[in-house]
Order: C-alpha cells, then structure tokens, then sequence
C-alpha cells in the first residue's frame, strides 16, 4: 500500500458527483437508523475544519509533506459533508447547512479552546506526537470507510450507495497516507512504540466523540456494527492497526462496541431512543447566537451597511 506525496497533490480534487441520480433520491425510502447515521456523518465530515486547525499548532506543520497533505485533505473532506448534506436536502429533510455547522461549533463551548492547548502542550512534550496522530489519523480514517460501506448494506438505497462509494475512494487514500506515514514513523523506533500504545489505549476515542455526546456515538455503533457482519467489520480494522510496529493484538473498534453494548445492556432504550425520536436536529446553541459567533449577517443587513446614507431613508 505505498502513497505519493507528489501524485496525491496532483490528482487531488472535489468529490466527482458527475452521473449521481440525484432525481431519484426519494424514490427509495431511508430509515431513521439511516438519517440518523448521515446527519451524524455529514456533521463530523464539516467538523474537519476544526479537526485541522488543532493540527497546525502541533510539531506536525513542521513536516511540509504532512502539510501538504493535510491541505488536500481538508479540501476533499468539505466536499463530502456538503454532498452528504445535499442527499438530506434532496430527501426532503430541509436546513441551513451553513447555520447547522455554527450551531454545532457553538455547542462545544471551552472544550474546542481547552481540547486545542492540550494537543498543542502534548505535542511539544513528546517528540513522537506525530507517530501517535498518525496512528489515530489511519485508524479514524479505515473506521470511517467502514462506517459508509456498513450503511450502504444497511439503506440499500441506490443513489446514497453510490454517493457512499465515491467519498469511499477518498477515504482508503487518506488511509493509506496516514497508514503509511505511521508505519514509517514507528519502524524500529521502539520509544514511539511505546508511546503510541499507551496513548491509543488511553485517549482515542471513536470517530466524532466530542462532537458528539456519547450516547450519539453508541447509537451509531449499535445501528451500523451491532450484528455479525458488523463485528467482524471492526475485528478487521483492528487487525490491521494491530500490523503496525508495537500494536500487535490492539483492540479499539472492538472494545468500543463491547462498551456501548454494556451501556444498552443496562438501559434497553440507551442509543436507540435518539434513533426512534429522530433527535438528529441540532438544538440552539445556550451560548450566544449564530450571528454574533460566526460574524455573519443577513444579506439585507450587509447591503444596508453598504447603502449610502440618506438611501434608507429615501427608500421609506
């Protein structure tokens, strides 16, 4: 599974939609398990953005190929969190997605702020911190393409499979980046081994906590991995984590599900009520409102700003 730098930057682009069917969206249903998990990803692919500017504070923007890809990277992740948001739309279910994202950003509070010093802290402290990001950026990445290709078998929906399988294709290549990258980083470097073990085992979490909450988070291990096929699913990424130096026999993914699956276990309707309810809308923010965070003003406010005076007034 070799990568180039050179060529990834080349043949980087926007998610190629030519040829979806986008007309024949709603000619096919999509459960709320289904909804649930694409307002989910569609959230988390748009918190890339922020995902990346905690990365730029770290010893990883002194590497120029790490940055280099992570310019790409962020780029093409756009892409698809705007495309899952258009399959929503298409299907009839109608939001700002531009509000949607402020309002989640506005939710988290301090803890962007508190969780930014840290990794930038931690960074400086370990001269190995990119071996760790590496690892949890290969992890995160196949658990990702996983979670699309588990709901294509789930919705069996037509259009949304094939949507799924195009950001797929941008996933194993980001994948294969970071897989590579970490391998290379951790090949007889025993220190970076062990840190990074300790590490995995202590502060990753699974894709989108902390922008979710954990009950959300198990509720979308409980729908798409909560079955046979589902397990087996996330023992394979396992395996391959586990191929890097140091890893052999680590389990996340696995313990992941056993953890949720003790949480239903004690509270039958733990996950699933978020599904049934359909509790994907983002409440507002207790914060402040949108408009104050993100700077932003209605299109007639900013053209009034613009108006020459006397305008208004002559208007009226």
């Amino acid at each position: 599974m070799s990568f180039s730098i050179d060529r990834y930057k080349e043949e980087s682009r926007k998610l190629d939609i030519s040829g979806v069917r986008w007309e024949d969206v709603r000619k096919y249903p999509l459960s709320k398990g289904d909804l649930f998990c694409l307002h989910y990803m569609m959230d988390i692919e748009n918190h890339v953005s922020l995902y990346l500017s905690h990365l730029l504070v770290t010893r990883a923007c002194m590497d120029p190929i790490l940055t280099a890809f992570l310019a790409c990277w962020n780029y093409e992740e756009l892409w698809h969190g705007e495309n899952l948001g258009r399959m929503l739309n298409e299907y009839g279910i109608e939001f700002d997605t531009q509000d949607r994202i402020a309002q989640i950003r506005a939710g988290l509070g301090v803890q962007n702020t508190i969780s930014l010093f840290s990794t930038m802290a931690g960074s400086w402290m370990f001269k190995d911190f990119s071996a760790i990001y590496l690892t949890i950026g290969a992890i995160n990445e196949l658990a990702t393409a996983t979670g699309y290709g588990a709901l294509s078998r789930k919705s069996q929906h037509p259009v949304l499979q094939d949507l799924l399988a195009r950001i797929t294709k941008d996933e194993r290549r980001h994948f294969a980046f970071y897989y590579n990258s970490a391998k290379e980083w951790l090949v007889g470097n025993r220190a970076a081994q062990r840190i990074d073990r300790f590490m995995l085992n202590r502060v990753w979490v699974p894709v989108g906590k902390g922008v979710k909450n954990q009950e959300e988070v198990d509720a979308l291990a409980l729908y798409l991995f909560d079955d046979p096929e589902g397990e087996a699913d996330l023992e394979r990424i396992d395996e391959k984590i586990g191929k890097l130096p140091g890893l052999e026999g680590i389990r996340l993914m696995t313990k992941a599900l056993e953890a949720a699956r003790e949480r239903v276990g004690r509270r039958p309707d733990w996950g699933w009520r978020l599904i049934e309810n359909e509790e994907w809308a983002v409440r507002p923010t207790r914060y402040r409102p949108v408009a104050e965070l993100t700077t932003r003003r209605s299109a007639r406010e900013g053209f009034a700003a613009l108006e020459p005076e006397g305008a208004m007034a002559a208007d009226a």
